[in-house]
């Protein structure tokens, strides 16, 4: 049994609505400034300025891509933004026969007309992208994933296949659209939660080949910044290791990653949400895969 460690989660690395301050700037109905890119753009760019970061992050739940798969999401309000609201998938086998992501219609079309306007706008752009975990949790009760990986792991595996060719597809959509960071983040598919037997599973049938085939076809386009959960789930299972760069001067974690993103291959011992961080020992560390 690998021996693994959970990333703890610092103040402000929870998705959890907007701040008082970002809601009177962006002057926006909710939850309808969710649903367009006139208000992810406002939103985005608006926290941005409030928290006094180098880039714009959206969108600002782990709903977008469940929804585009036909999920039942509350849009919330501006303080507590969006969240499963119901299943509407019975059984697993019925994911087996899941639609392609649609890049043309609902939430998702938004966000990619987003990161269009942003950069347009002459911003930085980080992209929160979904891990698979997550998304089933947000059409099926978790409950059924879990009898179902017991007795008959091959259907999530299938399953889970199939969303990590649209989870890439969508990565390649980011960045034609210019996004310079995308950052993975499946918090239902964490330590705490799966526990070590399907953490172990988890991280050699889905993370590691994903984090392979993701940095080959991002290429020295933008950064893969990797959740620290995930990062130290490759480690462990010594499926990577960590490297380090040689900064000139003091600077954010942000700034440093965008600023030596043509050496980077990935990156993510900082929650993307405390990227602000300054980099005292003037060193990143960045991910290496054995």
């Amino acid at each position: 049994m690998y021996q693994f460690v959970d990333y703890k989660c610092k103040p402000g690395a929870d998705l959890g609505g907007l701040e008082n301050e970002v809601v009177k700037m962006v002057n926006l109905d909710f939850p309808e400034g969710y649903t367009t890119s006139h208000g992810l753009f406002k939103i985005s760019k608006a926290s941005k300025e409030y928290k006094e970061m180098t880039m714009c992050l959206l969108p600002f739940c782990h709903t977008v891509e469940a929804e585009n798969y036909g999920g039942d999401i509350n849009l919330g309000t501006a303080k507590i933004g969006p969240r499963c609201k119901g299943y509407v998938y019975e059984n697993i086998q019925d994911l087996l026969s899941l639609p392609d992501l649609d890049f043309k219609k609902g939430r998702l079309k938004e966000v990619i007309k987003a990161i269009k306007n942003l950069k347009s706008a002459g911003e930085n752009v980080v992209v929160n992208i979904t891990g698979p975990i997550t998304i089933l949790n947000n059409l099926i009760d978790p409950s059924k994933i879990f009898k179902t990986w017991r007795k008959d792991p091959d259907v999530i595996t299938t399953v889970i296949e199939k969303l990590r060719v649209q989870i890439l597809l969508y990565m390649e959509k980011a960045i034609e659209s210019g996004a310079d960071v995308l950052a993975f983040e499946d918090p239902v598919g964490a330590l705490n939660i799966l526990g070590p037997n399907y953490f172990e599973m988890q991280g050699r049938n889905f993370s590691y080949p994903f984090v392979i085939d993701a940095i080959k076809m991002i290429g020295n386009r933008a950064v893969l910044h990797i959740c620290p959960k995930t990062t130290l789930q490759l480690i462990s299972l010594e499926f990577a290791y960590w490297d380090e760069i040689q900064i000139d001067e003091v600077m954010t974690y942000e700034e440093a990653y965008i600023k030596l993103k043509d050496k980077i291959s990935a990156t993510g011992n900082i929650c993307i949400h405390n990227r602000d961080i300054p980099l005292k020992n003037k060193k990143l560390k960045i991910l290496k895969l054995n």
